[in-house]
């Protein structure tokens, strides 16, 4: 197998571990973010909006890291 054709087989794998991980991620961002409505709802204002924004942050990241996962991956094509 040519050189190049290793490399690209190595970014792909590469980018399908982030979305995979991002996958993983997102589950466990649903729970924060369902924590933190739960909390300010019970009047832990203090702890929900943490957590609330905690959850914004991480989904924003993982929103980020899947569209440059994904546009890599179309220019591997």
């Amino acid at each position: 197998m040519k050189e190049y054709k290793k490399d690209k087989l190595k970014l792909k794998q590469r980018y399908i571990t982030i979305l995979k991980t991002n996958k993983q991620l997102t589950r466990v961002n649903v729970i924060i973010l369902s924590l933190g409505l739960a909390l300010s709802y019970l009047g832990k204002e203090a702890i929900g909006t943490s957590l609330l924004w905690t959850g914004i942050i991480i989904f924003l990241y993982t929103l980020a890291s899947n569209f440059v996962a994904r546009r890599s991956l179309e220019g591997l094509k």
